[in-house]
């Protein structure tokens, strides 16, 4: 290593292998996740679907919005690990083709309180919902939610592409034309070194309205799908809470994945205790910023009695889940802040491992309890717990995702190439050779 700079004098150009067993094993969950749906109730399986949809989609956005932050920040220490958070674009356009059929098959499930239904208005029955029936119209409700997420996804999907399209010269001229040239490669006639200088300018134009775009559009879906299942609920802390959540699951997603490549690519010289360091302080940092967020949303509503605030917490403080508010509690704030609170614990990938799938866990739960306590009647519907619906449809989810990142990783280097890093005003990178691609 340079001793004035973060970046080496070498970049390896290195992707993974064909995702074949991945690959297997991905639709093998998928299907597991199918079946379970079918097999399960309609009201478990809807509500199983809306929480999975909520959690796997806010981890992949925000794993992009990760790496959207180690860009603006230019974030010297991260320059190894940077493509992986991008690798959440991949589960995108899934997120996006799901939200269809989760809104229109589901909706009598979650948003029971305010759609009419046997022969039944609530709306125009309740003074409240009245006021907000502007709001409470389902077709406009798909309207905003798919343009957002068009949108949202769009400026995601367009930041990618100009992270990785110098990135790509490396694959050209190891002699691999695939999609992602294709996609990638710019305009004919500029040199790669002026490819990669548009690039960076344009990635921190884009990832500016991108970290805009998150704030306003998953802050309007938490809303949609979130908070109107329980319409009387209202809080300005909820959408911030939402997608807090979701960059908190996007931090721990990343370390997990860098911990599970890094070997497989031989990646120890580039990944090392000084990235695992930092982002188990990010890890640790964000898991108190949750619980602060959290904290604040509902201190507010206790020593305010609000009452059309409360009803929201009271459903949860009780069984059958307040075992299950505790248990997210303990997996997202209290065991990652006194297990990660030692320097030394937060280098050793194991650990930090460990620590980052017991917050995804328990973000997984806290996507469960966001909404379904809100409108799940008992009386109607009988008991709901985490069972098999719930566990089934997740390893689905799980399926798609890993069958998603697998691809990317496959197709897309997992190091940025040395024109990328010349870009942001490094001396000390290597830019002339033919490098020969390596993969596992």
């Amino acid at each position: 290593m340079s001793s004035h700079s973060d970046y080496p004098s070498h970049i390896p150009l290195r992707t993974a292998a064909a995702p074949g067993t991945a690959l297997v094993l991905g639709l093998v969950l998928a299907a597991i996740g199918v079946a379970a749906f079918f097999l399960s109730p309609d009201e478990r399986a809807w509500s199983a679907f809306h929480f999975n949809w909520m959690f796997w989609s806010s981890v992949a956005i925000g794993m992009v919005m990760f790496a959207v932050a180690l860009h603006l920040t230019n974030a010297r220490w991260a320059w190894s690990i940077k493509r992986v958070p991008l690798g959440g674009i991949a589960f995108l356009p899934v997120s996006f083709v799901l939200f269809i059929p989760m809104m229109l098959g589901g909706k009598n499930v979650y948003f029971h309180h305010w759609l009419p239904h046997g022969g039944h208005d609530p709306v125009a029955a309740d003074p409240i919902l009245h006021e907000k029936a502007a709001w409470l119209s389902f077709p406009g409700m798909m309207i905003r939610d798919v343009v957002a997420l068009l949108v949202l996804y769009g400026l995601a999907f367009a930041f990618a592409r100009h992270q990785l399209r110098a990135d790509v010269h490396g694959i050209d001229g190891a002699g691999r034309r695939s999609f992602a040239y294709g996609w990638l490669k710019g305009r004919p006639g500029a040199s790669i070194e002026q490819i990669a200088e548009e690039s960076q300018n344009r990635g921190l134009f884009i990832g500016v309205i991108l970290a805009l775009a998150f704030a306003v559009f998953w802050g309007l879906i938490a809303i949609d799908v979130g908070m109107t299942t329980l319409p009387h609920f209202f809080s300005t802390m909820f959408p911030v809470a939402f997608f807090i959540s979701a960059f908190h699951s996007a931090l721990a997603m990343t370390a997990l994945l860098v911990v599970l490549y890094r070997k497989p690519l031989r990646l120890q010289e580039y990944v090392t205790e000084r990235q695992f360091h930092d982002l188990g302080k990010l890890v640790f940092a964000f898991s108190v910023f949750w619980m602060y967020i959290n904290w604040s949303q509902y201190v507010v509503i206790w020593y305010g009695l609000l009452p059309q605030e409360q009803n929201y917490f009271v459903l949860k403080f009780h069984r059958p889940f307040a075992p299950l508010v505790l248990a997210a509690v303990m997996m997202i704030f209290v065991l990652p802040f006194f297990g990660l609170l030692a320097r030394s614990v937060k280098k050793v990938p194991g650990i930090l491992a460990g620590f980052a799938v017991i917050i995804l866990l328990g973000h997984w739960l806290e996507r469960f309890l966001i909404a379904t306590p809100n409108y799940w009647m008992a009386e109607e519907w009988g008991t709901i717990g985490i069972g098999l619906p719930e566990i089934g449809v997740a390893l689905g989810f799980l399926g798609l995702f890993t069958v998603c990142y697998t691809w990317y990783a496959a197709t897309f280097p997992a190091l940025p190439s040395p024109v990328s890093l010349a870009a942001q005003g490094s001396q000390t990178v290597e830019v002339a050779g033919n490098p020969k691609i390596a993969t596992i």
